[in-house]
């Protein structure tokens, strides 16, 4: 029996080829990166913490100063008061009208008038504007006087307007006389009027027709509203001032009125009594008072305050507000 050799069986060339694919395919996997490595992320560098804020240290409790209660009459507006008219002899008031209790307003007049009296080795006076027996008490005059002592002040002296009732009526005869006041019967509405109404709607000012009268006639009329001629709100004297001037505390402002009220301190004696535009200057003078100190509300009435004094030819006091 014949034998064969045996055959040697190669792979074909198309399979050994698929071998060598896929070989060379699983180690291209093997070299991919893995989706995990791919999506990892560098790691975040820590954050530096933040630094703490330092403590200030407390000051250490130091007392304050004391305050210098005279420090307002070294500088400022009252230091320029002074040194507009640096008297030899300072002398100042505190006048309240006596018709009520004082409220905190006050305390800072007070303070003013005789501090600043006090710190330029002066006087303060108190007194009362009582001329308006009215409206006035005697509990209001203690209380007054009360309230002065009790904020650290004692008044030089204490005195009334009503003491130069007799002076201050001589001093409106005499203005009659020079026909710088006259008598006036018109009513309140007709004076608002004359003033050009309430805020000037009523048209421009006009003079009272009173007004010329002849100084005799106004010194007659004058003498029978004192006499009792006349009742309360039907005749007053006025002062001759200046119609067109553009500020109020000119326009003819009233001296006198007639009030049927008997006085606390002068009894029935009179029966006219002097409005406060008329007495406040002219008080002042009667006393020499070198600074005539007074709140804001008050800085309109400084010309008829000078005007008055110019007027009846008497020492005029410098008024600062």
């Amino acid at each position: 029996m014949e034998h064969k050799e045996a055959e040697t069986t190669e792979l074909p060339e198309r399979t050994k080829s698929s071998n060598d694919a896929i070989e060379a395919q699983v180690s291209s996997e093997k070299a991919k990166p893995t989706k995990a490595s791919k999506s990892a992320k560098a790691p975040k560098t820590a954050k530096e913490p933040k630094p703490q804020p330092v403590k200030k240290e407390k000051a250490p409790n130091v007392p304050a100063a004391p305050a210098d209660p005279d420090s307002m009459f070294k500088e400022g507006f009252l230091k320029s008061v002074f040194n507009e008219k640096s008297s030899e002899r300072v002398i100042t008031r505190f006048p309240p009208e006596p018709n009520g209790f004082l409220h905190i307003g006050h305390s800072k007049a007070i303070a003013i008038n005789f501090g600043f009296a006090r710190y330029h080795s002066g006087v303060c006076y108190l007194r009362f504007d009582d001329t308006n027996p009215g409206a006035e008490e005697g509990k209001y005059f203690t209380a007054i006087e009360d309230i002065i002592q009790w904020l650290g002040f004692t008044p030089y002296k204490v005195t009334y307007s009503s003491d130069n009732f007799d002076k201050l009526y001589e001093l409106a005869e005499f203005l009659i006389r020079k026909d710088g006041a006259y008598v006036c019967h018109c009513t309140d509405t007709e004076i608002k009027l004359q003033r050009g109404g309430e805020r000037g709607t009523a048209g421009p000012r006009y003079a009272c027709p009173h007004r010329d009268r002849p100084p005799e006639e106004s010194l007659t009329e004058f003498r029978a509203m004192r006499d009792g001629k006349y009742k309360p709100r039907e005749a007053f004297l006025r002062m001759k001032q200046d119609i067109t001037d553009g500020n109020p505390q000119m326009w003819d402002l009233a001296a006198y009125r007639i009030m049927e009220k008997e006085h606390h301190r002068t009894g029935d004696k009179w029966r006219i009594y002097p409005t406060y535009d008329f007495t406040h200057c002219l008080c002042d003078s009667f006393e020499d008072i070198s600074h005539s100190l007074c709140t804001t509300e008050f800085q309109l009435s400084r010309v008829s305050y000078v005007w008055l004094c110019d007027a009846v030819e008497i020492y005029k006091p410098m008024q600062r507000e």
